[in-house]
């Protein structure tokens, strides 16, 4: 038995695990029509021909083809995250992860856990390394000096990053307005901000990165934020259009419904009244036309009433 082979057999030598499970994304997408137009230009998407990647690795002096392991990740990261963006404009800030690293791990099948408890995804970080370094996407990071450890990070979403998959900016800002539209359609609006909110609560109450005093980031999604969903005045634009939409809305529901009856018309007529009048003189009023018409009751005396208001 040579030296080598008596190596190879008593497994000195070991070889670097690179990554320990394939790629594969096992989480659900929600039923969100932005969610589900990124999702279908991904499954289309070739890492190797997006511009961003391409620049990135130009600068880097390396091959332009991705490892095909790295192209496995990008594509299962990116739909992860594509399912837990936040879309809602009327957030503090758009398109960031509302979840943390390493349950994009898991929803890409990328966390792996030792004997001893130790959690590894290097798969994940690195592949979000080379998007942050491509300006795909913004990551925070923040230290905690008791600890002495980095605290969890926070992730937002570029236009760029869309913008590889075939989406312009003015396209994106149609998504934008589009999912406001769907909210305000559906009533949702309170029920996201709520989810917004818990989200702030969550942090705040975890180890995760601050923006507190983070004045150039905050500046910085504040800018991307305009720049997808547009200026004030568009807003406010858009605000009216949304108005106008409910009124016209309801006014068609309303001619949709039965014709209002003389009784009916006549009862909403003489509350609008009595709204507009003293207690004092609704009360004689309504005891007077009693004494002169007993055997009038029900909502027919709502037609006599009208007929003999004071001021007719």
């Amino acid at each position: 038995m040579t030296d080598a082979n008596h190596i190879i057999e008593t497994g000195c030598i070991s070889t670097k695990i690179h990554r320990h499970y394939e790629p594969k994304f096992i989480g659900a997408l929600p039923k969100l029509v932005p969610v589900r137009r990124f999702a279908a230009a991904l499954k289309k998407h070739n890492w190797n021909r997006n511009p961003h990647i391409y620049q990135l690795r130009c600068e880097r002096n390396q091959r332009i083809s991705v490892r095909s392991e790295r192209r496995e990740t990008f594509s299962v990261l990116a739909m992860a995250m594509i399912a837990h963006a936040d879309y809602n404009p009327e957030s503090e800030s758009i398109f960031e992860v509302m979840c943390s690293v390493e349950t994009l791990a898991a929803l890409c099948n990328q966390l792996h856990q030792y004997d001893s408890g130790r959690k590894s995804y290097d798969p994940i970080l690195h592949a979000l390394r080379d998007w942050e370094a491509a300006n795909l996407i913004i990551i925070h990071r923040e230290f905690d000096v008791e600890a002495k450890q980095q605290k969890a990070m926070r992730i937002w979403i570029r236009p760029e990053f869309f913008h590889g998959l075939g989406f312009s900016l003015k396209a994106l800002r149609e998504i934008s307005l589009s999912f406001r539209r769907w909210m305000e359609k559906k009533g949702l609006r309170e029920s996201y901000r709520t989810k917004y909110a818990k989200h702030v609560m969550r942090l705040a109450r975890s180890n995760v990165a601050s923006l507190e005093n983070k004045h150039a980031l905050k500046k910085l999604l504040l800018k991307i934020k305009r720049l997808v969903v547009g200026d004030d005045e568009m807003l406010r634009q858009e605000q009216q259009h949304l108005t106008k939409a409910l009124r016209e809305k309801k006014a068609l529901a309303q001619a949709a419904q039965a014709p209002e009856t003389p009784e009916r018309e006549a009862w909403r007529r003489y509350t609008q009244w009595t709204s507009q009048q003293p207690v004092a003189i609704v009360l004689a009023f309504e005891q007077r036309m009693k004494q002169q018409y007993p055997a009038v009751f029900g909502d027919e005396r709502y037609v006599l009433y009208l007929q003999h208001l004071p001021h007719s």
